[in-house]
C-alpha cells in the first residue's frame, strides 16, 4: 500500500522525462512504427475499400415574384440541393438505373446517392459510391442521365403548381424574389477518389497510439523500480 502512494505521489521534472525518452528512444520509435505499420496495412489492404464518382451541375433559374423570407433565403442553395436530393434518390431514378446496371440493389444504391451544394454558388455536386472507381463510374452516368430526365417531370409539375399573382399578393409581409431552377447542366469531367478507409489518417492515429503506449510504458516501468 505504501509502495501504491509513494508511485502515486511521485513526479517526473521535464529534465528527468527528457532523459527517459531519450534512453527508450529506439524501443519508442520501433513501436510506434509497429502500430503506424499496422494501422497503414489494415486500412489499405484489408478493410473494403469504397470509392466515390462526382460530377458538378450548374443550375439555372428564374426570379419569382413570391418565395423566401430574408432568413430563409441564406441557406436557398442548401434548399435547392435538399430538393435535387430527393429527385436523385426517387423511384424514378433508383428504378431506371436498377433497370440498366445489373447486380445492383435499389436500397443500397439509394444510400450511396448525395447531392451537396456549393456556398453561395449555383454549382452542385451529385456523388455516387461503390466499391470500384469503375462501378462507380459506371453508375455515376446512369444516375446522371435518369437525374436529368426525373428533373425535367419535376420541374413541369413545379410549373403548374407556382402560386398565381393574385395569391402572391396575399402575402402580409414582404417576400423576397426566389429563383425557381429552370434547367440544369452537367459538367463533363468526373472525379472518382477513395473515399474509404482513409489511409493516411489510419496510419497518424496508428502512429499516434503507438507512440504514447511505448513513452507511458517508459514511464511507468521506470517507476515501478523505483519504488519497488
Amino acid at each position: 500500500m505504501n509502495n501504491f502512494y509513494s508511485m502515486a505521489d511521485t513526479t517526473l521534472t521535464l529534465k528527468e522525462l527528457a532523459k527517459l525518452i531519450w534512453k527508450n528512444l529506439l524501443l519508442i520509435v520501433i513501436v510506434t512504427a509497429l502500430f503506424g505499420g499496422l494501422a497503414y496495412g489494415t486500412a489499405n489492404y484489408l478493410l473494403p475499400a469504397r470509392y466515390t464518382a462526382s460530377m458538378d451541375f450548374v443550375a439555372k433559374g428564374k426570379i419569382t415574384q413570391g418565395g423566401f423570407t430574408k432568413w430563409q433565403a441564406r441557406s436557398q442553395n442548401e434548399q435547392a440541393a435538399n430538393g435535387f436530393q430527393n429527385i436523385a434518390i426517387s423511384p424514378g431514378v433508383i428504378d431506371h438505373t436498377t433497370n440498366e446496371i445489373d447486380n445492383v440493389s435499389p436500397a443500397a444504391l439509394r444510400e450511396n446517392i448525395t447531392v451537396c451544394s456549393t456556398p453561395r454558388s449555383n454549382t452542385y455536386t451529385l456523388t455516387v459510391t461503390s466499391s470500384s472507381p469503375e462501378k462507380a463510374k459506371k453508375k455515376l452516368k446512369v444516375v446522371a442521365k435518369n437525374f436529368k430526365k426525373e428533373f425535367k417531370l419535376e420541374y413541369k409539375q413545379g410549373r403548374k403548381a407556382m402560386p398565381t399573382k393574385e395569391m402572391r399578393r396575399m402575402y402580409s409581409k414582404p417576400i423576397l424574389p426566389t429563383v425557381l431552377v429552370k434547367s440544369i447542366k452537367f459538367k463533363d469531367k468526373t472525379r472518382v477518389v477513395k473515399s474509404y478507409p482513409n489511409v493516411k489518417f489510419a496510419a497518424a492515429i496508428g502512429t499516434a497510439t503507438g507512440f504514447l503506449l511505448a513513452t507511458w510504458g517508459s514511464i511507468y516501468w521506470r517507476l515501478r523500480r523505483s519504488y519497488r
